[in-house]
């Protein structure tokens, strides 16, 4: 064909998503009859490394220079989805579906430094039927502020081509990013994004993410299903998470992490911080802290959407509590910011009150779910 275009492709876009590639992959699930709030939910918890100071809520926040992802810190987050470590693109899994988990929604991420054969892989699936989450660099997207100022791996979600009219009909609805676009750009622009060697001009170093043309395909077994013991399952393991029974990446998590990082920012505030300090503050744990509040905004969403299976006056406090703590993370994120920005390490007890508000809500938290895992625990097999 010379062209072709996917129609009905929901717009998906929510305000605590936390990145560009949940956004898309939501509008795929969506368009596949799935809903994200499940799928995507991610479990409750918080790590913290004492010895580089990184933070995360599954895995550990921190700046990559590679597209490919490791398989072991792809699956720590999610009970209902599957993603295997980045693969480079052949022909042998060009005909097949790549469902290693039918029980699982399977996320599989390709790369090919060859434009030609990434662009016909995108090509045959559009004619398939599938919409293609593709990762470009905003530098090359002339509908961004980034254009030809700022270089940034993003992700959108291509839904058709036009090879006579030379373009690519896409959308991007991460408006969190300053993203909200649909319509038709020339293809080469967009291949020039994917192809981008990506450098960080913040960096002296100029360090690089090359996009290596890095899409996604989303796949789901005929007979996938969302049931109720997975569901009660979400609410165990974070549980065990926030109680800190079980490690994450051979890390302690939970409250107990939350209470070691604590500390650790109290002994700052006696510190000479230097310059790469305050901009830990300023960058590192602003930006972090407000991921983390968009994950206790996405668990909320995924109580209320199972609701009925839970005591109804504990899955109102279990969400109420939640939407407090999500406010305390963007506070914190506030006080990081200005601590970095003013350089006043005084205001690190501002930041610690939050820190202990935090504690007491999240702390609450588990117990809720405790309580409401009474008698629906799932079966052991």
């Amino acid at each position: 064909m010379e062209r072709n275009f996917i129609e009905k492709v929901p717009r998906y876009f929510e305000p605590y998503v936390n990145d560009c590639f949940h956004n898309s992959y939501g509008a795929v699930l969506q368009y596949m009859g799935l809903n994200p709030n499940i799928v995507l939910a991610d479990y409750l918890s918080f790590m913290y490394d004492s010895e580089n100071g990184n933070i995360g809520v599954n895995y550990f926040y921190r700046y990559s220079t590679t597209v490919e992802f490791k398989e072991e810190e792809l699956n720590t987050s999610l009970e209902f989805a599957y993603v295997p470590a980045t693969a480079v693109f052949n022909r042998e899994s060009e005909d097949t579906e790549n469902i290693r988990f039918p029980d699982r929604v399977n996320i599989n991420m390709f790369i090919n430094d060859d434009n030609d054969t990434a662009y016909l892989r995108l090509k045959k699936l559009i004619d398939s039927g599938k919409p293609v989450v593709a990762a470009v660099d905003l530098f090359h997207m002339s509908y961004h502020r980034a254009y030809h100022r700022d270089h940034g791996l993003h992700c959108v979600v291509i839904t058709g081509y036009d090879e006579k009219e030379g373009c690519f009909e896409l959308f991007d609805k991460f408006r969190l990013s300053s993203s909200d676009f649909e319509g038709k750009l020339p293809m080469a622009e967009v291949n020039e994004g994917r192809a981008s060697d990506n450098p960080a001009t913040w960096s002296e170093d100029m360090l690089k993410r090359p996009v290596r043309n890095l899409w996604i395909e989303i796949c789901a077994h005929k007979d996938f299903r969302i049931t109720d013991k997975k569901l009660i399952n979400v609410l165990d393991e974070s549980c065990k998470r926030l109680k800190g029974l079980k490690q994450v990446l051979g890390k302690d998590c939970g409250l107990k992490s939350l209470e070691a990082f604590t500390r650790d920012l109290l002994l700052k505030k006696e510190e000479e911080l230097d310059a790469g300090q305050y901009n830990w503050f300023r960058y590192y744990l602003n930006i972090n802290f407000k991921n983390i509040a968009r994950n206790r905004k996405r668990f909320m969403a995924f109580v209320g959407e199972i609701s009925s299976l839970l005591p109804e006056h504990i899955a109102a406090d279990i969400c109420g509590k939640l939407e407090d703590a999500s406010k305390h993370w963007d506070i914190a994120a506030s006080i990081a910011l200005k601590i970095g920005i003013k350089k006043s390490p005084e205001l690190i007890e501002d930041l610690v009150k939050q820190l202990c508000e935090i504690h007491e809500l999240e702390s609450c938290i588990a117990s809720s779910l405790e309580s409401c895992l009474r008698g629906k625990m799932p079966v052991e097999i």
